[in-house]
Protein backbone atom coordinates (compact mmCIF):
# COMPACT_ATOMS: atom_id res chain seq x y z
CA UNK A 1 0.00 0.00 0.00
CA UNK A 2 1.56 3.25 -0.92
CA UNK A 3 2.34 5.53 1.77
CA UNK A 4 0.26 8.47 0.59
CA UNK A 5 1.19 10.24 3.57
CA UNK A 6 4.38 11.99 2.28
CA UNK A 7 3.10 12.83 -0.82
CA UNK A 8 -0.22 14.52 0.61
CA UNK A 9 2.15 16.23 3.21
CA UNK A 10 4.42 17.59 0.28
CA UNK A 11 1.95 18.84 -2.11
CA UNK A 12 -0.26 20.34 0.88
CA UNK A 13 2.74 22.71 1.81
CA UNK A 14 3.13 23.64 -2.53
CA UNK A 15 -0.58 24.48 -2.43
CA UNK A 16 -0.73 27.11 0.64
CA UNK A 17 2.53 28.50 -0.64
CA UNK A 18 1.26 28.56 -4.31
CA UNK A 19 -2.29 30.54 -2.75
CA UNK A 20 0.00 32.40 -0.51
CA UNK A 21 1.91 33.96 -3.02
CA UNK A 22 -1.07 34.59 -5.46
CA UNK A 23 -0.70 38.62 -4.99
CA UNK A 24 1.65 39.50 -7.03
CA UNK A 25 4.39 38.37 -9.15
CA UNK A 26 7.03 39.98 -7.36
CA UNK A 27 5.92 37.76 -3.83
CA UNK A 28 5.36 34.63 -6.13
CA UNK A 29 9.59 34.72 -6.69
CA UNK A 30 10.47 34.00 -3.34
CA UNK A 31 8.80 30.05 -4.31
CA UNK A 32 11.76 28.10 -5.43
CA UNK A 33 12.96 24.37 -6.10
CA UNK A 34 16.26 23.91 -4.32
CA UNK A 35 18.60 21.26 -6.23
CA UNK A 36 20.02 18.08 -4.53
CA UNK A 37 22.70 16.04 -6.81
CA UNK A 38 22.50 12.29 -6.33
CA UNK A 39 25.51 10.26 -5.97
CA UNK A 40 26.52 8.00 -9.21
CA UNK A 41 27.57 4.43 -9.08
CA UNK A 42 31.10 3.28 -8.85
CA UNK A 43 32.38 3.08 -12.54
CA UNK A 44 30.18 5.87 -13.62
CA UNK A 45 31.55 8.42 -15.76
CA UNK A 46 32.21 11.32 -13.48
CA UNK A 47 30.82 14.05 -15.65
CA UNK A 48 27.65 12.14 -15.76
CA UNK A 49 26.26 11.02 -18.96
CA UNK A 50 23.11 10.17 -18.45
CA UNK A 51 19.22 11.07 -17.65
CA UNK A 52 17.37 10.95 -14.92
CA UNK A 53 13.68 9.80 -16.18
CA UNK A 54 11.77 8.05 -13.72
CA UNK A 55 10.25 7.60 -10.34
CA UNK A 56 7.99 5.88 -8.18
CA UNK A 57 6.62 8.66 -6.62
CA UNK A 58 8.05 7.67 -3.47
CA UNK A 59 11.43 9.39 -2.60
CA UNK A 60 13.10 6.78 -5.13
CA UNK A 61 14.24 7.51 -8.70
CA UNK A 62 15.58 5.61 -11.91
CA UNK A 63 17.94 6.49 -14.92
CA UNK A 64 20.36 5.75 -17.24
CA UNK A 65 23.64 6.19 -17.06
CA UNK A 66 27.37 5.73 -18.55
CA UNK A 67 28.49 3.06 -16.18
CA UNK A 68 31.54 0.86 -16.96
CA UNK A 69 31.51 2.41 -20.53
CA UNK A 70 28.11 1.62 -21.38
CA UNK A 71 24.83 3.15 -20.47
CA UNK A 72 22.86 1.10 -17.66
CA UNK A 73 20.31 1.43 -15.88
CA UNK A 74 20.71 2.87 -12.13
CA UNK A 75 18.45 3.22 -9.54
CA UNK A 76 18.38 5.65 -6.25
CA UNK A 77 16.99 3.58 -3.52
CA UNK A 78 17.19 5.51 0.32
CA UNK A 79 19.40 8.15 -1.53
CA UNK A 80 22.11 5.68 -2.90
CA UNK A 81 22.47 4.64 -6.49
CA UNK A 82 21.60 0.22 -6.99
CA UNK A 83 23.23 -0.46 -10.51
CA UNK A 84 20.56 -2.39 -12.51
CA UNK A 85 22.79 -3.09 -15.08
CA UNK A 86 21.37 -4.17 -18.50
CA UNK A 87 19.40 -7.35 -19.82
CA UNK A 88 21.64 -10.10 -20.55
CA UNK A 89 22.72 -9.98 -24.09
CA UNK A 90 22.01 -5.85 -24.90
CA UNK A 91 25.09 -3.28 -24.88
CA UNK A 92 22.73 -0.41 -23.99
CA UNK A 93 19.73 0.09 -21.86
CA UNK A 94 17.31 3.47 -21.54
CA UNK A 95 15.28 3.84 -18.98
CA UNK A 96 12.19 5.43 -19.56
CA UNK A 97 9.62 5.45 -17.13
CA UNK A 98 8.25 3.97 -13.53
CA UNK A 99 5.17 3.54 -12.14
CA UNK A 100 4.23 3.60 -8.24
CA UNK A 101 4.56 -0.57 -7.66
CA UNK A 102 8.42 0.37 -9.10
CA UNK A 103 8.20 -0.93 -12.21
CA UNK A 104 10.31 0.24 -14.70
CA UNK A 105 10.15 0.67 -18.56
CA UNK A 106 12.73 1.05 -21.32
CA UNK A 107 13.98 -0.25 -25.02
CA UNK A 108 17.65 -2.07 -24.76
CA UNK A 109 19.73 -1.99 -27.76
CA UNK A 110 22.21 -4.36 -28.83
CA UNK A 111 24.49 -2.97 -31.53
CA UNK A 112 25.30 -5.76 -33.65
CA UNK A 113 21.54 -7.17 -34.19
CA UNK A 114 19.01 -6.30 -36.76
CA UNK A 115 16.53 -4.64 -35.11
CA UNK A 116 18.44 -3.76 -32.04
CA UNK A 117 15.72 -2.34 -30.18
CA UNK A 118 13.90 -4.56 -27.75
CA UNK A 119 11.54 -3.03 -24.98
CA UNK A 120 11.87 -4.25 -21.62
CA UNK A 121 9.96 -4.22 -18.25
CA UNK A 122 11.99 -4.12 -14.77
CA UNK A 123 11.00 -5.08 -11.25
CA UNK A 124 12.03 -6.44 -8.39
CA UNK A 125 12.83 -9.72 -10.17
CA UNK A 126 14.75 -8.06 -13.33
CA UNK A 127 14.49 -7.65 -17.05
CA UNK A 128 11.62 -8.78 -18.82
CA UNK A 129 12.14 -8.59 -22.64
CA UNK A 130 8.80 -7.72 -24.56
CA UNK A 131 8.40 -9.51 -27.91
CA UNK A 132 7.87 -7.42 -30.66
CA UNK A 133 4.62 -7.76 -32.25
CA UNK A 134 4.50 -10.10 -35.61
CA UNK A 135 5.31 -8.17 -38.43
CA UNK A 136 6.84 -5.08 -37.44
CA UNK A 137 11.04 -5.31 -37.70
CA UNK A 138 11.46 -3.28 -34.27
CA UNK A 139 9.78 -1.45 -31.41
CA UNK A 140 10.43 1.03 -28.42
CA UNK A 141 9.02 1.75 -25.44
CA UNK A 142 7.15 4.93 -24.19
CA UNK A 143 5.65 5.30 -20.65
CA UNK A 144 3.65 3.18 -18.34
CA UNK A 145 0.54 3.97 -15.85
CA UNK A 146 -0.03 2.69 -12.62
CA UNK A 147 -2.00 -0.64 -13.40
CA UNK A 148 1.54 -1.16 -15.60
CA UNK A 149 0.01 -1.10 -18.98
CA UNK A 150 2.55 -0.07 -20.62
CA UNK A 151 3.04 2.22 -24.27
CA UNK A 152 5.30 1.71 -27.11
CA UNK A 153 5.95 2.75 -30.73
CA UNK A 154 6.37 0.20 -33.58
CA UNK A 155 8.49 0.09 -36.80
CA UNK A 156 7.40 -1.69 -40.03
CA UNK A 157 9.71 -1.99 -43.28
CA UNK A 158 7.56 0.70 -44.60
CA UNK A 159 7.39 3.55 -42.66
CA UNK A 160 3.97 4.40 -42.96
CA UNK A 161 2.74 1.47 -41.45
CA UNK A 162 4.45 2.83 -38.36
CA UNK A 163 2.14 2.82 -35.35
CA UNK A 164 1.62 2.66 -31.41
CA UNK A 165 1.62 -0.05 -29.45
CA UNK A 166 0.25 -1.04 -25.46
CA UNK A 167 1.02 -4.25 -23.91
CA UNK A 168 -2.11 -5.02 -21.50
CA UNK A 169 -0.66 -5.39 -17.80
CA UNK A 170 -3.03 -8.45 -17.44
CA UNK A 171 -0.76 -10.10 -20.33
CA UNK A 172 -2.76 -10.29 -22.63
CA UNK A 173 -2.00 -9.25 -26.47
CA UNK A 174 -0.38 -6.06 -27.67
CA UNK A 175 -3.00 -3.92 -28.87
CA UNK A 176 -1.18 -2.04 -32.27
CA UNK A 177 -2.59 1.57 -32.50
CA UNK A 178 -1.88 2.07 -36.20
CA UNK A 179 -1.13 5.63 -37.42
CA UNK A 180 -3.75 7.12 -39.08
CA UNK A 181 -2.54 10.70 -39.20
CA UNK A 182 0.91 12.32 -40.77
CA UNK A 183 4.15 12.00 -37.85
CA UNK A 184 1.97 10.29 -35.40
CA UNK A 185 4.09 9.58 -31.83
CA UNK A 186 2.60 8.22 -28.81
CA UNK A 187 4.04 10.56 -26.13
CA UNK A 188 2.17 9.03 -22.80
CA UNK A 189 -0.76 6.64 -21.46
CA UNK A 190 -3.17 7.88 -18.47
CA UNK A 191 -4.20 5.37 -16.18
CA UNK A 192 -7.75 4.77 -17.70
CA UNK A 193 -5.69 3.64 -20.92
CA UNK A 194 -6.20 6.65 -22.58
CA UNK A 195 -2.98 7.49 -24.91
CA UNK A 196 -1.62 10.84 -25.80
CA UNK A 197 0.09 10.79 -29.51
CA UNK A 198 2.13 13.81 -31.02
CA UNK A 199 0.77 14.45 -34.88
CA UNK A 200 2.12 17.02 -37.08
CA UNK A 201 -0.07 20.23 -36.00
CA UNK A 202 -2.10 18.75 -33.17
CA UNK A 203 -2.07 17.11 -29.89
CA UNK A 204 -4.44 13.70 -30.16
CA UNK A 205 -5.78 11.59 -27.69
CA UNK A 206 -7.33 7.84 -28.52
CA UNK A 207 -9.55 5.58 -25.87
CA UNK A 208 -11.21 2.69 -27.31
CA UNK A 209 -10.27 3.22 -31.03
CA UNK A 210 -11.42 6.96 -31.18
CA UNK A 211 -9.58 10.09 -31.32
CA UNK A 212 -9.71 13.49 -30.23
CA UNK A 213 -8.25 16.69 -30.78
CA UNK A 214 -6.56 18.97 -28.63
CA UNK A 215 -7.77 22.55 -29.51
CA UNK A 216 -7.04 26.01 -28.54
CA UNK A 217 -8.85 28.76 -29.80
CA UNK A 218 -6.77 31.72 -31.19
CA UNK A 219 -3.78 29.35 -32.10
CA UNK A 220 -2.95 27.25 -35.11
CA UNK A 221 -1.05 24.13 -33.42
CA UNK A 222 -0.72 22.18 -30.63
CA UNK A 223 1.22 19.66 -29.16
CA UNK A 224 1.03 17.51 -26.01
CA UNK A 225 3.69 16.02 -24.01
CA UNK A 226 2.30 14.35 -20.66
CA UNK A 227 -1.24 13.02 -19.33
CA UNK A 228 -2.56 12.76 -15.83
CA UNK A 229 -6.20 12.14 -14.67
CA UNK A 230 -7.46 13.09 -17.68
CA UNK A 231 -5.56 16.45 -17.71
CA UNK A 232 -2.73 16.87 -20.48
CA UNK A 233 0.33 19.46 -20.63
CA UNK A 234 2.21 20.59 -23.84
CA UNK A 235 2.11 24.12 -26.14
CA UNK A 236 0.18 25.70 -28.77
CA UNK A 237 1.75 27.84 -31.19
CA UNK A 238 0.12 30.37 -34.08
CA UNK A 239 3.51 28.98 -36.03
CA UNK A 240 6.60 31.30 -34.68
CA UNK A 241 8.93 30.56 -32.17
CA UNK A 242 7.72 33.52 -30.45
CA UNK A 243 3.92 32.37 -30.48
CA UNK A 244 4.71 29.43 -28.84
CA UNK A 245 2.71 29.09 -25.16
CA UNK A 246 2.90 26.89 -22.57
CA UNK A 247 -0.74 25.00 -22.15
CA UNK A 248 -2.51 23.24 -19.98
CA UNK A 249 -6.15 21.10 -21.18
CA UNK A 250 -8.18 19.89 -18.24
CA UNK A 251 -10.17 16.72 -18.57
CA UNK A 252 -13.09 18.18 -20.56
CA UNK A 253 -10.14 19.46 -22.82
CA UNK A 254 -10.41 22.91 -21.90
CA UNK A 255 -7.13 24.62 -22.76
CA UNK A 256 -5.91 27.14 -20.55
CA UNK A 257 -2.96 29.46 -21.47
CA UNK A 258 0.20 28.24 -18.51
CA UNK A 259 0.70 32.28 -17.54
CA UNK A 260 4.89 33.42 -18.60
CA UNK A 261 5.39 29.78 -20.48
CA UNK A 262 6.25 28.59 -23.81
CA UNK A 263 5.93 24.88 -23.49
CA UNK A 264 5.35 22.35 -20.74
CA UNK A 265 6.34 18.73 -20.40
CA UNK A 266 5.57 17.04 -17.56
CA UNK A 267 2.67 16.79 -14.45
CA UNK A 268 1.62 14.91 -11.35
CA UNK A 269 -1.26 13.38 -10.13
CA UNK A 270 -2.45 16.70 -8.16
CA UNK A 271 -1.84 18.92 -11.25
CA UNK A 272 2.09 20.57 -10.22
CA UNK A 273 3.78 20.60 -13.66
CA UNK A 274 6.93 21.09 -15.33
CA UNK A 275 7.82 23.40 -18.25
CA UNK A 276 9.67 26.55 -19.61
CA UNK A 277 9.93 30.11 -19.51
CA UNK A 278 11.42 32.18 -22.66
CA UNK A 279 14.81 33.45 -22.35
CA UNK A 280 14.67 36.66 -24.80
CA UNK A 281 17.80 36.15 -27.29
CA UNK A 282 18.15 31.91 -26.39
CA UNK A 283 16.12 29.00 -27.93
CA UNK A 284 16.81 27.25 -24.76
CA UNK A 285 13.62 27.79 -22.43
CA UNK A 286 14.34 28.42 -18.39
CA UNK A 287 13.07 25.68 -16.49
CA UNK A 288 9.95 26.55 -14.25
CA UNK A 289 6.98 25.09 -12.73
CA UNK A 290 3.04 25.99 -12.67
CA UNK A 291 1.15 23.95 -9.76
CA UNK A 292 -2.27 24.02 -11.30
CA UNK A 293 -2.58 26.92 -13.83
CA UNK A 294 -0.47 29.29 -11.12
CA UNK A 295 3.27 29.75 -11.35
CA UNK A 296 5.16 27.94 -8.66
CA UNK A 297 8.60 29.40 -9.43
CA UNK A 298 11.15 28.52 -10.85
CA UNK A 299 14.42 25.63 -9.97
CA UNK A 300 17.04 26.70 -8.78
CA UNK A 301 20.43 26.14 -10.77
CA UNK A 302 22.36 22.88 -9.42
CA UNK A 303 25.71 24.70 -8.16
CA UNK A 304 28.04 25.91 -11.03
CA UNK A 305 26.16 24.21 -13.78
CA UNK A 306 24.60 26.16 -16.19
CA UNK A 307 22.49 23.75 -18.08
CA UNK A 308 19.64 21.66 -16.51
CA UNK A 309 16.20 20.39 -16.83
CA UNK A 310 13.51 17.95 -15.37
CA UNK A 311 11.71 15.04 -16.67
CA UNK A 312 9.92 14.06 -14.34
CA UNK A 313 7.38 15.47 -11.48
CA UNK A 314 7.01 12.72 -8.97
CA UNK A 315 3.65 12.09 -7.04
CA UNK A 316 5.37 13.39 -3.86
CA UNK A 317 5.85 16.94 -4.91
CA UNK A 318 9.78 16.94 -6.69
CA UNK A 319 11.48 17.26 -9.86
CA UNK A 320 13.87 14.91 -11.47
CA UNK A 321 16.74 15.47 -14.19
CA UNK A 322 19.83 16.49 -14.83
CA UNK A 323 22.66 19.52 -14.91
CA UNK A 324 25.87 19.89 -17.31
CA UNK A 325 28.89 21.60 -18.46
CA UNK A 326 27.96 20.35 -21.98
CA UNK A 327 24.52 20.91 -24.17
CA UNK A 328 21.52 18.32 -22.15
CA UNK A 329 21.76 15.86 -25.28
CA UNK A 330 25.01 14.57 -24.28
CA UNK A 331 23.26 13.68 -20.74
CA UNK A 332 24.17 15.06 -17.84
CA UNK A 333 24.34 14.32 -13.48
CA UNK A 334 20.78 13.01 -11.80
CA UNK A 335 19.66 16.37 -9.79
CA UNK A 336 15.77 16.24 -7.87
CA UNK A 337 14.32 19.46 -7.13
CA UNK A 338 12.59 20.09 -3.59
CA UNK A 339 10.87 22.79 -2.26
CA UNK A 340 13.36 25.07 -0.42
CA UNK A 341 11.49 25.57 2.79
Amino acid sequence: MRKMWARSGVLATVAIAVAALAAGPAQAAQLSWRPTLLPLPAGADPAGRGYLTASNGRGEYTGSFIVGGKLQVVSWRGGKPVLRGVPDGYEWAMAEDENGAGTVVGTAIDYDASPGGRPFVLDAAGFHLRETPAGYREAQTRAVNARGDVLGQVFHEDPARNGAVVWPADGSAPVIIPATHEYEIPMDIDDDGTVLFSAYGSGLLWKDGVYRKLTAPGFRYTSGSAIRNGVVVGSASDGTVAGSRAMRWNSAGVPTVLPGGEDAFALNRAGLTYGTAPVPGSFRGKPTTWFGTTPAGDLRQPGSYPNYQASQVTDDGTFAGVASNRPLDEGGVPVVWRLAG
